[in-house]
């Protein structure tokens, strides 16, 4: 069982409030790093496979443009600054031109037996502007009682303060909270904060987790 819970015994506790889930890698398919090669394809940059190999401050760049602390202009001009490469004119978002996700109903079917369980599901998702609209625009958060993303909130995982938002606004503690999401830094930032967190690989480990601690 892959929980990074800082407790003792997770099992003892029945009282679980809140399921917390990331988007990407979790309920949605979809690799930003594919999209990354494909973009600096589009660049002339087939030598590289994500923005991060081609520029580790690229990161950072991401990273803001995720809590819309600066636009995706902006980001496209840092991109240059720390690159030397010109990014070709593009009609709309290009940071949306590759972004095709697709649900994943096995995922879909289970948050909404969790609901029907009555449990409170909310995500909890590091998105741009541009990927958020595109997941709203298409239902793709429905399932969800509440979303939290760092586009809005102007936070981001791994952030503390991303995860304390999320704990202070739903109104409930850490530990009464089970945090599902494909990144281990992610998880282990939020077990730091005394949230139960599980690194999501396979269904069938999930499943099989959910039903030990009595969610399912």
């Amino acid at each position: 069982m892959k929980l990074f819970a800082m407790v003792t015994s997770v099992s003892m506790n029945n009282n679980f409030a809140l399921i917390m889930v990331d988007m990407g890698g979790v309920l949605v398919r979809h690799d930003d790093t594919s999209m990354e090669k494909l973009l600096l394809k589009d660049f002339g940059i087939e030598s590289y496979g994500s923005f991060a190999e081609l520029n580790p401050k690229l990161a950072d760049v991401l990273q803001q443009h995720s809590k819309n602390a600066i636009s995706e202009e902006q980001m496209w001009q840092q991109f240059t600054q720390k690159t030397g490469i010109v990014v070709p004119p593009y009609k709309g978002s290009l940071w949306a031109k590759y972004f095709h996700p697709d649900l994943d109903m096995g995922m879909h079917e289970l948050l909404s037996e969790l609901k029907q369980s009555g449990l409170r599901v909310v995500c909890a998702t590091n998105t741009e502007p541009a990927h958020y609209e595109h997941h709203k625009a298409r239902g793709h958060y429905a399932v969800f009682d509440a979303v939290y993303a760092s586009c809005e909130i102007g936070k981001a995982k791994p952030e503390p303060g991303f995860f304390i938002h999320i704990l202070e606004s739903e109104q409930v503690d850490a530990q009464d909270v089970f945090f599902l999401d494909d990144n281990t830094t992610n998880c282990e930032a939020a077990a730091r904060l005394g949230i139960h967190a599980y690194h999501y690989t396979d269904m069938a480990d999930l499943r099989w987790t959910l039903c030990y601690l009595e969610l399912l």
